[in-house]
Order: structure tokens, then sequence, then C-alpha cells
């Protein structure tokens, strides 16, 4: 996701954003990791590029200050005054603008250290000091898309673009969540919204390679394989001729348009131009979107070396070692990770699916309720095919017992789901 650009006393100076995170499971045609559009070194998952800076519009709220004041003498010659009006001295704007920052400040710091719990604090100090200002609900809706809480982060961003529906980065950013694969029945129409704010932001920033790059990923996920799908990446390379991400991209699609040589070489030059560890990543989950788990590997470990704790590299990688059957360090990877992220509901997922791979059901079981714990509305039907899957495990086991517990916590998330019926009723001896 982005970082959250800073605001010094009555100016916004640089405006440094973050994207970040990765796609859930299966094959994922978004963006992962994240993007900046700032060209700021960070090690959240991001790449980058400047923003215009914005007036900030807000002003102090309106307190009683008591007054310091001597009492006048009276004589008995003098008739006192009974009340005595005093004009309350105003705070200075600077004063919260200060504290604004130093709140922002906070959480974009607490955000580069992993440190979660307090940056989502500090976003919502700056939040309740400047409501009118975009920049703190923005901020939380990165601290979610790093940890892929699509739900909250697609709540935080659509909250900045009411507060502030000229800001091209928070429609990127929105653009990004509504392509995450989760599962929904109107996932098509969420690809389409995706396309429209990917539009609006370039409507707003003609200059921005993500905006077209965002472009040209819900494009595709529509289905749309054309040559506006491609212009929109080789726009994104035209303005940034460095841009890693949309050369992972374009070789994806020339790829699917039979362009092996041209695929081939895009790829190249998107492991090239991804120096950084935000880019390094971003690239890593487009190769993984292809099902090439073994050259994302080494982006994903070049990224670690250089940011050991990076939650998005460390679920990524995860992922690539659970998909080549290399469990015990897959298993060493993503407890990591949700050390990082305890929230993470997709680190559970692929944990409690790795569990399953190898037999071990009761585990699985363990993961997939802490999984519970985190769901999103979009997310319950998955949970409940995991847990489905952990229920026929215990079933052809014989354990009939906890099969049939299992197959009613899938019941409960997915209740129109007839072969779950059916399982219980088998599990039960009906």
């Amino acid at each position: 996701m982005f970082r959250v650009p800073k605001l010094f006393s009555f100016c916004v100076l640089a405006a440094s954003l973050v994207f970040a995170s990765v796609f859930a499971s299966g094959q994922n045609l978004g963006v992962g990791g994240g993007l900046s559009t700032t060209k700021t070194k960070s090690n959240s998952t991001t790449a980058s590029k400047k923003t215009t800076p914005q007036k900030s519009k807000r002003t102090a709220p309106k307190t009683t200050v008591a007054a310091n004041t001597k009492a006048k003498s009276v004589t008995k010659e003098e008739t006192p005054q009974t009340s005595i009006e005093i004009t309350p001295a105003r705070p200075k704007i600077a004063y919260y603008n200060e504290r604004f920052e130093m709140a922002i400040e906070e959480g974009n710091r607490a955000r580069d250290e992993r440190d979660y719990f307090k940056a989502e604090f500090a976003y919502r100090r700056a939040h309740a000091i400047g409501t009118d200002d975009y920049r703190a609900i923005y901020g939380l809706g990165n601290i979610y898309s790093d940890q892929q809480r699509w739900f909250e982060a697609e709540k935080a961003y659509r909250e900045a673009i009411r507060i502030n529906p000229t800001t091209s980065d928070a429609y990127i950013a929105l653009s990004f969540v509504l392509s995450q694969p989760i599962s929904t029945a109107d996932l098509l129409e969420r690809f389409a919204e995706a396309e429209t704010f990917a539009r609006r932001a370039i409507q707003l920033d003609a200059q921005n390679p993500y905006a077209y790059d965002q472009l040209g990923v819900a494009l595709e996920l529509r289905g749309i394989v054309s040559d506006e799908t491609e212009n929109a990446y080789r726009n994104a390379i035209k303005i940034d001729p460095q841009a890693a991400l949309a050369y992972a991209h374009l070789g994806r699609l020339l790829r699917k348009k039979g362009q092996l040589n041209e695929s081939t070489a895009a790829y190249r030059q998107a492991i090239q131009f991804a120096t950084d560890v935000p880019t390094m990543i971003l690239v890593a989950e487009v190769m993984q979107s292809q099902q090439r788990y073994t050259d994302s590997e080494q982006l994903l470990r070049r990224a670690l070396s250089s940011d050991p704790k990076n939650p998005t590299a460390l679920f990524l990688l995860g992922r690539a070692l659970t998909t080549r059957s290399n469990f015990g360090e897959a298993e060493q990877v993503l407890r990591k990770s949700l050390q990082v992220s305890p929230n993470n509901f997709n680190g559970y997922m692929l944990l409690g699916s790795l569990y399953s791979r190898q037999g071990k059901f009761a585990e699985a079981e363990k993961e997939l309720l802490k999984a519970l714990q985190v769901v999103s509305p979009h997310d319950k039907r998955r949970l409940a095919l995991e847990f489905e899957t952990v229920g026929d495990g215990y079933l052809r086991g014989g354990n009939r017992i906890d099969a049939a517990r299992i197959y009613q916590q899938a019941s409960s998330l997915d209740a129109e789901k007839k072969s779950l019926t059916d399982k219980l009723a088998k599990a039960k001896g009906d």
C-alpha cells in the first residue's frame, strides 16, 4: 500500500504513498505487495512517484480556555462588577497541525517497523485530531492492506476518497483492493469498479505510471486481453522506463497473447529493474500468478535479506515453498509472517492448508479456528472450504465425531452449500 504523506505546520510538503500486500491464494492478476508514490527509501512493499502537495483546510476546534487574570480591588466607593466578559483565546492552528503530523509520522515509523498495532493506534489518533484530512484514514487503509485485510482496507480507502476526492493515490489504492480475487458473488462488478477507479486516477494525474498499470490489471481481470490492456502497461513504462512492475504485467499479458519471446524479454527487464525490496516483492507476486514459484522465490529471498520482517515477502515465500511441498521451511516462514501480522487471515488459511496437505488435520483445525477470529464477510466461503477439507480428512480416518463438528462449522460459514449438509448427515450416521 502507500505511505502517508507529511504536513509541516500550515502546508503539505511532499506526499509519499505506499500500496502494499499480496494477493490471496489462487491465480492473481493484480498488484501484489504495494505501490508507493514517492521516490523514497522504504522497506514497505512499495514502488514510487512524487505527488502534488495539497493545502490543509483544517481549522482548529473550538475549545474553552480559562483566563488567568488578577481580580480588581474593590473599595467602598465602588460598585463591584458582578461579571467579567472574557473572550476565550483560540488555540493556534499550528498546534493541531503539529500534533496531527506527529501522529502521522509515528504511524509511518511504526508501519516501517512492522508494529501494526502501534501504527493503527497512531493513525486513529491522527484521524481524531484532523477528521477532514484524508491521510490518517488512508494510513489505516495501508496497514490493513499490508496485512491483506481487504474488507477493512476497502472501507478505509473509500472514506479517504470521500474526504478528499481529488487525490489519485487513493483511487489507485482502492482499485488495487477491488482487484483482489476474494470469494464474493459480485466479483465481476468489483473488477469493473476497479477499472473505473483506475481511469479516475489517470484523469487526476495523467503522469502517474501506477494508475496506468492498475488500469491494465483491471482490464486483464475482466478478461480483456487486447491492445488497450497492452497499451496501459506500455504507457506506464513510457512514463517510467524502469517501471519493473509494469514490465512484469506486460510479460504476463504477452504470454497470454502467445508472444513468448517478447514475454520473456519483458520479464527479464522486470527482474533487472527490481532493485529495491518493494519492487522485488511486487514482481515476485506477478511471477506467482503465472506459477513461476521458483523464480519468485529467488526475488523474495533477496528482499527478505534486506527486510526480514516484511509480512508480504514472508507470506509469498511461504506460499512458494508450500507449492513446492517444502513444508518444513514453509511452516517456519508462515509462522514468522503471522508473528509480524497476527490478523492476517490468509496466513492462517495457508498454514491450515499446509497441515491438511500433510494429513495433520488437528493442527490444520487449530489454524483455521484462528482464521475464523479474523475472517471478513468476503472470505467466509473460502474458510468454509478449508474446514470442509479438514472434515473430509477426519471422516476418511474414521473420526466421525470430529468430522461432524467440522462440517457443522463449515455449514455455519456457507449455509447454502448442499454438499456440506450431506456430509454432515453422513458423519452423524443419519
